[in-house]
C-alpha cells in the first residue's frame, strides 16, 4: 500500500505532462465522424468551439460546481459524439432529422432489440469521456490562468458572433424552417441537438395539423363513376422538356400517346419552387399569402377521409426533414401513409397494387422522386435513353421519359377499371448554364421556368364508357395551388363551397393574377418575372407572406 500511496503523486505528474496530448486526443476524437461526413469548415468551426469549451472549462475547475459542470459539459460531448459516430459507423451517414425522429419515437422494446449495434462501440465513446475529462483535468492545473480565461472569452465572442449572424441570415431569408436555437447549434459541437429541434418542430407541426378539427357546411358525394382516383406528385419536372408540350425529343411518349383520353394543362403554374411549399399549397386550401396551419389542415386527404374514401399515401420521398414536413404532415391523415425506401419510382408499384385491391371508392396519392437533382441517379441503367455530349442534359431528359414510363405504369394498372389519374410535378427549374448540372430550383429572383409545371388528368376507357368527361386542352393560365377545389370536384365531393377554381366546374372563371413564392418565402406576382434564368434580370418587386404564415 505504501508503495502504491508513494507511486500515485510520481504517475500524477508524468501524466500531467502530457496535458496537450490529451487535450488534443478529446478534439480529434470529437472531430473524428464529422471528418467523414461534413464540409472542412464545418469541421473547423467544431474543432475551434470544442478547443474553447475546453479551456471555459478547465477556468472554473478548481470550484466544485466547476467541475460539476465540467463533468456535465463533457456527458454533453460524449452524447454528441456517440450519436454522430454511431450512425457514421452502422449507417455511413451523417445524423439528420430523419434519425432524431426515429430516436424520439423509438419504443424501449426498439432499444432493446437494437442495442446489440451499439454496444460494439461503447469502450470507443467511455474512452473518449475519460480522455476529455483529463484532458480539463490537466488543462486547469497546467495551464495559465490568461489562457483560460482568454478561452472563455472567445467562447462568449464565438457564440455571440454567430448568433448575430444567424439571427441576421434568418430575418433577411425569411426561413422559419430552421430555429435560431438550431441554426446556432450546427456551428458547435452539439450539432446533434440541432437536429432533434427540427424533428420535435416537425412532430409538433404534424401534430397541430393532424389533431385541427376542420368544420364544412356540408359534405357530400355525387356519383362520378370512378372507383379509383389515384394522384401523382411529380418532381422537378419542367413542362419545356416535355414532349407532350413540344419538346423535339420523345421524352415523353406514352403520356402524349394517350393525350386523347385526357385533360391537359397547357399552362399550368406553380404555387411555389421548392416542394415543402408547393406541394401543401397544391393538397391544401394554403395559397403564398396564407400559409397557416388551418389552411394546411383544410386538404384533401382530411376531405376525403370525411366523404368515406380509403386514403393511402405511397412515397419515394423521406418522411422528415426540411423539405418534407408540411408534406409529411398532410400525409400522415391518409388511412394508410408508407415511405418506401426506393432507388427508383418504379418500386412504388408493389404497393400501389396492393392499395387498388381495397374494395370501394378510393384516392391514392404517389409521391415520387421525379426529375429531381441530381438527375443522373433517378432512373436504372435500362432506361438511360438520351447519349449525347451533354452528359446532364441527357440526364435530365431520361429522368423525364422514365417518369413517363412510370406513369405508363400506372395507367396499365388503372386500364382495366373506372380510374382517374391526375400527375402534376411540384414545381419545375431553371436552367443555369454556368451549373455543370444545368438544373436547379428557382432562385432568390427566379424566372418563370421555375414555375412552369405539366398537369393532366387521364381517364381509363372505363371512366370514359361511364359518363361524358371533360378532355382537350386547358389553354388558359392556371395555378396549380387551385388542385384543392380540381381534386374535390374530380372526386365529385362537395363540401357546401362552391369550387369554382376548378375547370371542372360550371362556375369556372380562369384567374388573371397568380401569386408564386420562392424558396425564400419572398412572394412574387408571376407575370412580373424574366422568362427564364438567362433572360435580363428585372429585379421584380416582392412582398412578405402573411405575419401568421408558418
Amino acid at each position: 500500500m505504501s508503495f502504491i500511496s508513494a507511486s500515485l503523486p510520481i504517475i500524477k505528474k508524468n501524466l500531467s505532462q502530457y496535458f496537450i496530448l490529451a487535450f488534443l486526443f478529446s478534439m480529434l476524437i470529437q472531430i473524428w465522424p464529422a471528418v467523414f461526413t461534413q464540409p472542412l469548415r464545418f469541421v473547423i468551426r467544431i474543432a475551434i468551439c470544442n478547443a474553447l469549451l475546453l479551456l471555459s472549462a478547465a477556468a472554473i475547475y478548481r470550484y466544485l460546481l466547476g467541475k460539476i459542470a465540467s463533468v456535465l459539459l463533457t456527458a454533453a460531448l460524449t452524447l454528441n459524439f456517440a450519436i454522430s459516430f454511431c450512425t457514421w459507423r452502422i449507417y455511413q451517414s451523417e445524423f439528420s432529422s430523419v434519425f432524431a425522429m426515429s430516436i424520439l419515437t423509438t419504443h424501449m422494446s426498439e432499444i432493446s432489440s437494437m442495442s446489440g449495434l451499439f454496444t460494439y462501440y461503447f469502450p470507443i465513446i467511455a474512452l473518449y469521456f475519460t480522455i476529455t475529462m483529463l484532458a480539463i483535468h490537466y488543462l486547469a492545473g497546467n495551464t495559465s490562468t490568461t489562457v483560460k480565461h482568454g478561452g472563455a472569452c472567445l467562447l462568449v465572442v464565438f457564440f455571440a458572433w454567430y448568433t448575430s449572424a444567424n439571427w441576421l441570415k434568418q430575418r433577411k431569408d425569411l426561413e422559419v424552417y430552421y430555429p435560431l436555437s438550431s441554426r446556432i447549434l450546427t456551428n458547435t459541437p452539439f450539432y446533434v441537438a440541432s437536429e432533434f429541434i427540427i424533428a420535435v418542430r416537425d412532430n409538433k407541426l404534424a401534430e397541430h395539423i393532424y389533431k385541427h378539427d376542420t368544420q364544412y357546411p356540408a359534405v357530400s358525394v355525387s356519383d362520378t363513376g370512378i372507383e379509383n382516383f389515384v394522384v401523382i406528385v411529380g418532381e422537378s419536372a419542367r413542362r419545356s422538356n416535355m414532349q407532350l408540350y413540344g419538346f423535339g425529343l420523345d421524352t415523353t411518349p406514352v403520356e402524349s400517346a394517350f393525350s386523347n383520353n385526357a385533360l391537359v394543362f397547357e399552362h399550368a403554374i406553380a404555387p411555389a419552387s421548392a416542394t415543402v411549399l408547393a406541394v401543401p399549397m397544391i393538397l391544401s386550401k394554403a395559397d403564398a399569402d396564407h400559409f397557416t396551419v388551418n389552411d394546411l389542415a383544410d386538404n384533401v386527404i382530411r376531405v376525403a377521409n370525411k366523404a368515406g374514401f380509403h386514403t393511402e399515401w405511397i412515397s419515394a420521398q423521406g418522411n422528415s426533414g426540411k423539405s418534407n414536413n408540411y408534406v409529411v404532415a398532410i400525409a400522415s391523415l391518409s388511412q394508410k401513409a408508407q415511405w418506401v425506401d426506393t432507388s427508383y419510382d418504379e418500386e412504388l408499384l408493389p404497393e400501389l397494387d396492393k392499395a387498388l385491391t381495397v374494395a370501394g371508392r378510393k384516392l391514392i396519392v404517389l409521391h415520387i422522386n421525379g426529375s429531381h437533382e441530381m438527375a443522373c441517379i433517378r432512373y436504372p441503367a435500362s432506361a438511360d435513353y438520351y447519349h449525347t455530349d451533354d452528359k446532364y442534359e441527357d440526364c435530365y431528359n431520361n429522368a423525364i421519359r422514365y417518369t413517363d414510363h412510370v406513369i405508363g405504369e400506372v395507367t396499365k394498372r388503372l386500364g382495366n377499371s373506372t380510374s382517374a389519374l391526375l400527375y402534376f410535378s411540384d414545381h419545375g427549374l431553371e436552367k443555369n448554364p454556368q451549373l455543370e448540372s444545368h438544373y436547379m430550383h428557382g432562385s432568390r429572383n427566379p424566372s418563370k421556368e421555375a414555375y412552369d409545371v405539366p398537369q393532366f388528368i387521364w381517364y381509363s376507357p372505363a371512366a370514359l364508357a361511364s359518363k361524358p368527361r371533360r378532355l382537350g386542352k386547358v389553354e388558359e393560365r392556371y395555378s396549380t395551388a387551385n388542385n384543392y377545389e380540381l381534386i374535390l370536384s374530380l372526386m365529385g365531393i362537395s363540401t357546401g363551397i362552391p369550387h369554382c377554381k376548378s375547370p371542372l366546374e360550371p362556375c369556372y372563371q380562369p384567374e388573371t393574377s397568380f401569386s408564386v413564392m420562392d424558396g425564400g418565402r419572398h412572394i412574387f406576382e408571376y407575370d412580373d418575372l424574366r422568362s427564364n434564368f438567362s433572360s435580363p434580370d428585372v429585379n421584380s418587386h416582392y412582398r412578405k407572406a402573411d405575419k401568421d404564415s408558418l
